[in-house]
């Protein structure tokens, strides 16, 4: 959903399997709102997609992409946060990797676990202090993530988010990420773009 007044959302989010059978959902939030953040975000996730899909580690892919914008950010195009999660659809080890990004949520037997950021956007810092920030998990089926862009996460509170997953956990996917992004507009004046991806781990019959 586009910040109210703007023509497009600056947000973008994107999923897919690698030929090694993991699945990686992205979701990159450019700075700002409308055209430029728009662009700045899908330039983020088409690379990522790229080095993710020829081979190259998620956390390798991460620092590159950083010191690739770092690079253009002197010519171009600013900063965006970057969302990462990757699941080894064979084993269920799943990983979050995170520059600026807003907080995810992750439900599992054990209740709903919040996994955070610390660091900065992509783009605004170099060497080790400014890797990526990453949360080992193991998933199972049934488990599920809800990765959302902070203009759906800044006017909640946590307990907010764990209920209104805890809530919709049974509905479809779309249904889900649909009612998290309601609720977030109902709250708040659309002042920042919103987005909302949601995934459900199942066991192949």
């Amino acid at each position: 959903m586009k910040k109210k007044g703007e023509r497009v959302n600056g947000d973008k989010g994107r999923y897919f399997k690698t030929d090694s059978g993991e699945l990686c959902v992205i979701l990159s939030d450019g700075l700002g709102t409308g055209t430029d953040a728009a662009k700045e975000s899908t330039v983020v996730v088409d690379l990522l997609e790229k080095f993710l899909r020829s081979g190259v580690s998620p956390s390798a892919a991460m620092k590159i992409l950083n010191s690739v914008m770092l690079l253009k950010n002197r010519e171009s195009w600013g900063y965006a946060t970057i969302d990462l999660m990757c699941v080894d659809l064979f084993s269920g080890e799943a990983c979050f990797y995170k520059y600026g990004a807003a907080p995810s949520y992750v439900k599992t037997s054990h209740g709903i676990r919040k996994i955070k950021c610390d660091n900065l956007c992509a783009g605004m810092g170099s060497g080790e202090q400014n890797a990526p920030d990453v949360v080992r998990m193991m998933l199972r089926a049934g488990n599920i993530a809800v990765i959302a862009s902070d203009g759906v996460t800044a006017g909640k509170t946590d307990e907010e988010m764990k209920e209104l997953i805890d809530a919709n956990a049974q509905a479809d996917m779309k249904d889900l990420a649909r009612q998290v992004l309601l609720s977030a507009q109902q709250e708040g004046e659309q002042s920042d773009d919103m987005t909302v991806l949601a995934v459900r781990l199942e066991e192949r019959a």
